[in-house]
């Protein structure tokens, strides 16, 4: 089951893509970030297979800024999108669930543990959702649930100006930009049974980034 915020014209073509391999896919459509719509959107999926075994929350964005231009909407969007949003979701698929190798992998941040200049809300709410996660782990732990975090670093996942790419690359122990199937398979391995040992962990998925991207933005200025 696939996810989309407001239109399915990109997850059509994924899933597309799965259909084309052999595998089945299905989209459910919700602005997770509104009202209870993360818990809705869990629901629809578990009435359409009947089942739910893995919960991939993957959505998110960053919508901050310089921490004194911040207003209250602002805060509580981001908020309502990066934290909000995890807890309703985990909070269904518990409800939901009935596997006993139940598995729930976030989307994180490095910026949830690396400074992030122009990004504090950002980075509170995903430090947020993930001591969220470590909670969580402990309570649904004794069902045969894992909870894990993943913290990607800078992923190329749209065009780039080469200096930029070239510059990023810089910053990693592997001298290369991330890509998003770099971070598709550590997310792919948590959701997987050779995983089974694992959870209320926290992967950094950075290359080996010695700083946070945003931060070293600003020291250029």
């Amino acid at each position: 089951m696939l996810h989309a915020s407001r239109s399915a014209e990109h997850a059509e073509q994924v899933a597309a893509s799965i259909r084309d391999a052999g595998g089945g896919a299905d989209i459910v459509l919700g602005d997770v970030s509104e009202g209870e719509n993360a818990s809705r959107v869990v629901r629809e999926a578990f009435a359409v297979h009947g089942a739910l075994d893995i919960l991939v929350c993957n959505a998110g964005a960053p919508l901050s800024g310089n921490i004194v231009e911040q207003d209250v909407a602002t805060i509580d969007a981001n908020l309502a999108l990066n934290l909000r949003a995890v807890i309703l979701g985990v909070q269904e698929f518990a409800r939901l669930t009935t596997s006993e190798n139940g598995r729930v992998v976030l989307t994180s941040s490095a910026s949830a543990t690396q400074p992030s200049c122009g990004g504090a809300v950002y980075s509170a709410a995903k430090a947020g959702a993930e001591g969220f996660i470590r909670s969580a782990a402990q309570e649904l732990g004794p069902r045969g649930i894992t909870l894990n975090s993943v913290e990607p670093g800078m992923t190329l996942s749209r065009e780039a100006p080469q200096e930029a790419v070239d510059k990023i690359a810089g910053w990693t122990a592997l001298r290369r930009v991330g890509m998003p199937d770099d971070i598709a398979d550590i997310v792919a391995f948590l959701a997987s049974d050779e995983a089974r040992w694992l959870t209320g962990l926290t992967i950094p998925a950075t290359g080996g980034q010695i700083a946070s991207a945003t931060t070293i933005f600003a020291y250029d200025k």
